[in-house]
This record gives C-alpha cells, sequence and structure tokens, in this order.
C-alpha cells in the first residue's frame, strides 16, 4: 500500500471512531424520546435505562435552561411505582449537591435498595434527617448511614444507640466519623466482649488518652504475653523476665520505705557515671530489686522517691506513663516495665484467663505513649507538678 493510500485509510479510520463516538453520546443525552418513554412505555425496564441516564446528566440539566424540565422529570422519576426505576435513580444522583431535599429525604425513606445509596452519599440531608432515619427504621439504614464519608458526632451517637453490632463496627471504622469521648466509652463499655469492635476502637485516630485504662481493662482477659517479642525483645529475655517476676510473689507492689541512704548515693554515684541506664532500670525490676528500681527511676525523672513510688504503683497506669516520660524511657520499655509490673501483681492476685497483652493492645499503648509524651499539661497534671 502506498503512503498516500495508507493516509488515506488513517482518515476513514479516525473518522469513524470519532463518528461512533458521536453517536454513542447522542444515545446517552437527554431526549424527548426518553420523556415520551417514561410518559407511554409500561416497561419498567426502558423506563429505568430512561432514570439512570436522566441521573447521570441531572447536574448538568440543572446549571442551564432545562431546571424546570429537570426538577418535573425528577419529580416523575421518584414517584414512579417500578422500584428499578426509583433505584436507577437513586443510584446515579445519591451524591449530588443539587438534588432537592425533600426529593432526597423521599428516596431515603424508600426500600431499603433504594434509600441506601442516598444515605450514604446524599450531600443534602442534614444531621437531623440522619438521626431520624436511623431511629425509625430498620437496622439496614443504619448500616448505610454508619458508610458516610463524614459523620457529625450527633448522628454517631444516634447510631451507638441503636445497639447493633454491624451497625457500631462499621461506625467505629470509619475514620470520618465523629465520636465524642463520651460515645466511644458508651462504646467499649457496651462492646466489652466483642474482639470485633475492639479491634476497629484500637485503630481509632486520635482516640483520647482518657479511654486507654478503660479499653485496657475490658481487654484483660485476652492479653498476650508474646507481644513483647513483637516489639523485638527477643523471646530469651521475654521468657526470663516473665519467669522471673512471677517466682517473686514475695514483691509488695505497694509503696514501701526504700531510701536507704547508702543505696541511694551508690546509684547517685553510677548515674553520674553514666552506668544506670533504662535497661538496667529494668534488670531490676526482673532481679526483684525494687528499692533499686525506685531510686533509678527517681533520679532520671529529677523526682523525690516518695513520689515515684506513688506514681509507679497508681491503680491508674497513666501516671506510671507520665513516670516513664519524665524519666526519658522509649516507649519499648515503658510496655514492658508496664507488662512485667502487671505480670507481678497477677502472681499476687491472680485472675483467671489474663495472659498478657495483644498485639493490638501493644500497637495501642504505643500509640497512646507518644501522644501523651507531647502533651505537657497532660503530664504535669499526672505528675502532681
Amino acid at each position: 500500500m502506498s503512503g498516500t493510500a495508507a493516509v488515506a485509510v488513517g482518515g476513514r479510520r479516525r473518522e469513524a471512531l470519532l463518528r461512533h463516538h458521536a453517536d454513542r453520546e447522542r444515545e446517552q443525552r437527554l431526549g424527548a424520546a426518553d420523556v415520551d418513554t417514561l410518559q407511554r412505555d409500561r416497561s419498567p425496564h426502558a423506563r429505568a435505562q430512561v432514570a439512570a441516564k436522566f441521573g447521570r446528566q441531572f447536574d448538568e440539566l440543572c446549571t442551564g435552561s432545562d431546571r424546570a424540565v429537570a426538577d418535573a422529570v425528577l419529580e416523575l422519576l421518584v414517584r414512579d411505582l417500578a422500584v428499578e426505576v426509583r433505584q436507577a435513580l437513586a443510584t446515579t444522583v445519591a451524591a449530588s449537591a443539587l438534588l432537592p431535599a425533600h426529593v432526597a429525604r423521599q428516596l431515603a425513606a424508600d426500600r431499603i435498595e433504594i434509600a441506601g445509596p442516598v444515605l450514604e452519599h446524599s450531600p443534602v440531608l442534614s444531621d437531623e434527617d440522619l438521626v431520624r432515619v436511623v431511629r425509625t427504621n430498620a437496622m439496614q439504614y443504619a448500616l448505610a448511614v454508619a458508610g458516610r464519608q463524614r459523620l457529625s458526632e450527633m448522628v454517631s451517637e444516634a447510631l451507638v444507640d441503636t445497639g447493633q453490632v454491624e451497625v457500631v463496627a462499621r461506625l467505629v471504622e470509619n475514620a470520618g466519623a465523629g465520636l465524642s469521648q463520651t460515645t466511644m466509652a458508651r462504646v467499649i463499655q457496651d462492646f466489652r466482649d466483642n474482639e470485633q469492635i475492639h479491634a476497629r476502637v484500637i485503630r481509632r485516630p486520635e482516640l483520647p488518652y482518657e479511654l486507654v485504662e478503660q479499653l485496657i481493662g475490658v481487654m484483660g482477659d485476652r492479653l498476650e504475653w508474646q507481644l513483647i517479642r513483637d516489639r523485638r525483645v527477643p523471646a530469651e529475655e521475654a521468657r526470663a523476665l516473665m519467669h522471673a517476676v512471677r517466682e517473686r510473689a514475695a514483691i509488695s507492689f505497694t509503696a514501701r520505705a526504700h531510701a536507704d541512704g547508702k543505696l541511694q548515693q551508690h546509684l547517685l554515684a553510677e548515674f553520674s557515671a553514666g552506668r544506670l541506664d533504662h535497661e538496667r532500670l529494668l534488670r531490676f525490676l526482673r532481679d526483684g530489686d525494687i528499692a533499686s528500681l525506685e531510686i533509678g527511676l527517681a533520679l532520671h525523672a529529677r523526682l523525690e522517691p516518695n513520689q515515684v513510688r506513688r506514681l509507679l504503683y497508681h491503680a491508674d497506669r497513666r501516671h506510671l506513663a507520665g513516670l516513664c516520660i519524665a524519666a526519658g524511657f522509649a516507649t519499648l520499655h515503658y510496655i514492658t516495665l508496664r507488662m512485667a509490673m502487671e505480670v507481678a501483681e497477677e502472681a499476687m492476685a491472680p485472675r483467671s484467663g489474663n495472659k498478657g497483652y495483644s498485639s493490638e493492645t501493644i500497637r495501642f499503648l504505643q500509640m497512646q505513649y507518644e501522644k501523651l509524651r507531647g502533651d505537657e499539661a497532660k503530664l504535669r497534671l499526672l505528675l502532681g507538678n
């Protein structure tokens, strides 16, 4: 084939392609024939095709001179008796910011296959609209609402009020859902035995530190010591630490007067020489040398031993976290110290089923410890300064 002939063939192919594209666009455009179909065609399938075509063009029609026609067609479609017609409409207009609010409310109250896309995506539904739907309809409606990209605290509270596991799980998993501290506390308490909910709670962004102890408390029966190893503590060290602390049932985790003058002088000399690092403090605990642990923490945190004892043995573990931050502990050292102390307490007063921390609990504690490290006001409060 000559060069001229090849160019001619190429031109014809391009023209055919453009003509095909133009034909397709004409097919997609809403026309008078489509409106006639809505009025005369008794086939739900044909009307559903028109509804989908209309929905895809709805925003464009609303911004031009055809707004009145668009509103008229919209009202005709939303009242169509065929479910598949209303479903085709709802699916294509759900995310439109130009959809009249009364139409959005009407679709949101329809059957779930119609209401679902609107409840999940419509920006014109108010918080009051959403709360009303959640409180007056079946669980599937609340489930659709829980998946919205943004949810206010008011709507989230209404979703938790349903008490439905599927709804609350989807809500807590939704990073765009606003959840007040009060509502989160309710979730933790009301679903205290639900691992599915707990796994999602731990992954919540910006989870308030005040909820840490409550969450750890309800998850206590599923804690696994294996997590120390997951945080890069060698397995043999983890086992040795666990064994040593469990064997020392005589260790009393109550505030005792250990301010031995000679010991304090010795540890001060070690601290000044740079030989009293955090690893050594943990070895004190492993070896049952509680007096040295307390004094060593006091030196690192620049606190009095009596204040250290109060923070170290406080029932609210946030005070322990504050002490560790004041002492400059890395996150791993804090978690190791906390876990070792709790294992020792378990040896003194065993609780059935308590095995340690789960991997998610460790990650959770790590995140909260880092968050507390940057909150100077909270640290001062916890340390009693």
